[in-house]
Parts: C-alpha cells; structure tokens; sequence
C-alpha cells in the first residue's frame, strides 16, 4: 500500500514538475516578465524544474516495475501499446517519457548540436506536456478525485492560455542585451619615415 501511495505520489509530482518547466518557458519566452529576469536566470529555473521531473518520472518507473498489483515488466515500459493494462493510456505516458527526456537532452547538449536544432527539439516539450496529462486521466487511479481533476483543467487550461499568448506577442518579445564586443588590440601606428629631399 505505501509502494501504490509513493508512486502516485512520484507521478503526479512529474506531472506537476514538467507543467512548471513548460509554462516557465513559455512565460519566459514571451512579453510577459518583460527584462525583469535575466536569461541566465530563467535558464537556471527551467532546467532544474525539467530535471526534477525527470528524477521523479525515474522513481515514479521503477516503483510501477515493484508493484504487485499491476505487474509491469520493462519492455510495458518502453514500448507503447505493449502492456496489457489500459495500453493506450500507457502508451501515452511511455511516448510522453520519450519526449521529455529528448528535450532535456537537447538543452544539455544545446552547445555541441547548435541553437537551431536545439530549437526544432524543444518544441516537443508542449506535446510531452499534453501527453502526460492524458495519461495521468486516463489510467491514474486518482482522476475521480476533484482535486486531481481540477488539477488537469487548471495545469492544461494554463498551458493553452500561455500558447495563446505567445502566438500574439512574437514580435513584442523583448529585446535581448547584445553580447559586449571582445576588444581589439589598436593597430601599431605605421610611423612615416621621412624621406630626404633630393638636392637639385
């Protein structure tokens, strides 16, 4: 019974975590807090959100594996479809896992695979979102609950509100502080020999 409490726990707490990253960075990326946080700060934030919804996915997968009331093996875990219990709602959690872990990787390795790249992965973070949550309320045991349920309107609500607002406001995003440029040593001073004047 205090395996079953502790992974719901574990789960609903990622959820939670990559709500917050992905609504981080929508805020952050739009007009909406204006220069008032740094890029390095905001930076900072949403990756230790992501990372510690991926530490509680982490626990959250290998406490499912412990479980007896619902035996999963690690291939259920993997694979989409695969498992005999609610598949669907399963493969939504596994493609969501897929997703969370390729942005997060892509913002690790954001110098060696480039800004651009970096780009087209990140944007997998809102469909990452989006399935989570449809897996949560499809086989988590604690949907019924109004709390749990409120928390799926509110949390997904936000999210789309928050992509409303960034489609309307792409050019009133502020402006970045341009990078200081490096300083150039000055140039020696090429000194003018003077040339003698020839006698007529």
């Amino acid at each position: 019974m205090t395996t079953w409490i502790i992974l719901r726990a574990a789960g609903i707490g990622a959820f939670v975590m990559l709500f917050l990253s992905v609504a981080w960075g929508l805020v952050a990326t739009t007009s909406i807090l204006g220069k008032r946080v740094s890029k390095a700060s905001a930076t900072l934030v949403h990756q230790f959100m992501a990372s510690a919804g991926l530490l509680l996915l982490a626990g959250h997968l290998a406490l499912v594996l412990g479980d007896r009331w619902v035996k999963f093996t690690w291939v259920d875990l993997l694979v989409p479809l695969h498992s005999s219990f609610r598949p669907v709602a399963i493969g939504f959690g596994v493609l969501a896992m897929y997703g969370t872990v390729l942005v997060l990787a892509s913002s690790w390795a954001r110098k060696q695979i480039g800004t651009v790249w970096w780009r087209k992965l990140h944007v997998w973070a809102v469909p990452a979102f989006t399935l989570s949550m449809l897996h949560g309320i499809f086989s988590g045991t604690d949907t019924v609950r109004p709390w749990m349920y409120w928390t799926y309107v509110s949390t997904g609500g936000l999210v789309l509100f928050l992509l409303i607002v960034r489609a309307f406001t792409i050019g009133l995003r502020p402006e970045r502080a341009a990078r200081p440029e490096r300083a150039t040593r000055p140039e020696p001073a090429i000194r003018e020999e003077r040339v003698p004047a020839l006698a007529d």
